[in-house]
């Protein structure tokens, strides 16, 4: 499966196997658009042929866990930035996911509260990264 949600220059990628209308919506009010896949393979490939500002991955997505899919995004993409979804300790999380630069994690897809939090520091992320405004405009 393969939706398009939203219509900014932000994108998002949402690999998960839950129902995510809350995140997705949470995106879209934030000015992201979302492209929801739910096959680890189907993910990478959208991500080599259009590379996502943000991806947002669930812990296992088919035969792929969710850290080996960020592994493999971080080969094609490094720029991208990455929330996983993972109920696990946050200790446990931060040792498995070292090296990886993810921006955190929320325990469930649903976590609206979590999900912002984590999306202000992407926006941080990404207005540190613009280039400064030309004076005059």
């Amino acid at each position: 499966m393969n939706t398009t949600i939203g219509n900014s220059g932000l994108r998002a990628l949402v690999a998960v196997n839950e129902r995510v209308s809350k995140l997705t919506e949470t995106l879209s009010k934030r000015g992201i658009s979302a492209t929801v896949v739910t096959d680890a393979e189907e993910a990478l490939d959208e991500c080599l042929m259009n590379p996502p500002h943000l991806a947002i991955v669930g812990s296992s997505l088919g035969k792929m866990t969710g850290i080996h899919f960020l592994a493999e995004l971080l080969k094609i993409s490094w720029k991208t930035s990455t929330i996983l979804v993972s109920d696990e300790e946050e200790e446990a999380l931060h040792q498995k996911t070292e090296g990886l630069g993810i921006l955190g994690a929320i325990r469930e897809v649903n976590d609206v509260e979590g999900l912002e939090r984590l999306l202000d520091k992407f926006f941080e992320i990404v207005s540190a990264n613009q280039p400064p405004a030309s004076p005059g405009k």
